[in-house]
């Protein structure tokens, strides 16, 4: 989600272009399963059909995998149009991936949200997930998951939306996944009950480095640039 090419305006993005990721029929057929177990999960906990927490178990479930894929989004869109990049994926599967599971971070993480508004325990209205600081629980931590929330969306609609935008623009919309992934840290950070230290020390330490990574290289870039022209 935070690719840092320096492709020219004219070039087709390689998210769009045609590949076996985000149009493979499996892929299609379990982000369907998944859609319905969520929906069907929300419905019987919105109509108390559950004898258990069943809420407050998808709520759980969905931040955590949710998190897992905006980390994995985040770490590996950095090295897209790299040299770090995986050279036995091909360019399209690539962004394809990264396509993908920037959707899925966004589809889970606004799930995640819409489970607290029927958790047995916590529930929240709608009103307190949409405007951040409004939550009679937790109201900083859930405010910065919808701060986080709503910055990932903006990214993921920049990719939507590129052909209309320059490329200044875009990389500097791209580059706001970064703030959105500190702002979801924090928010499971402050809000989770289970002890995910490991999980969460892991993923910044994941997303610094391949951050470090492409920004040396697009620094040494810019100096052979600089050299080369100062030479001509």
């Amino acid at each position: 989600m935070n690719d840092l090419t320096t492709s020219t305006p004219s070039r087709v993005p390689a998210a769009q272009s045609p590949n076996t990721v985000t149009g493979h029929p499996i892929n299609a057929a379990l982000a369907f399963l998944l859609a319905a177990l969520l929906i069907g999960g929300f419905m019987l906990s919105a109509l108390n059909l559950t004898s258990g927490p069943l809420a407050y178990s998808l709520l759980r479930a969905s931040g955590i995998v949710a998190y897992l894929a905006l980390a994995m989004t985040v770490t590996f869109g950095a090295l897209l149009g790299s040299r770090y990049a995986p050279a036995w994926l091909a360019r399209a599967q690539q962004y394809g991936w990264h396509g993908l599971m920037s959707g899925f971070a966004l589809v889970l993480g606004s799930a995640h949200g819409l489970f607290l508004t029927v958790d047995g325990q916590y529930a929240q209205p709608l009103s307190a997930l949409l405007i951040p600081g409004t939550s009679n629980f937790a109201p900083l931590a859930v405010g910065l998951g919808t701060l986080g929330t709503y910055t990932l969306a903006l990214v993921y609609l920049s990719t939507l939306w590129r052909k209309h935008l320059s490329v200044r623009v875009w990389r500097a919309v791209h580059l706001m996944s970064y703030p959105a992934f500190a702002l979801l840290t924090l928010h499971g950070i402050l809000s989770g009950s289970d002890n995910l230290g490991l999980l969460y020390g892991a993923a910044v330490a994941a997303v610094t480095l391949t951050f470090g990574l492409r920004f040396s290289e697009m620094v040494s870039h810019g100096s052979r640039r600089a050299t080369v022209q100062k030479g001509g």
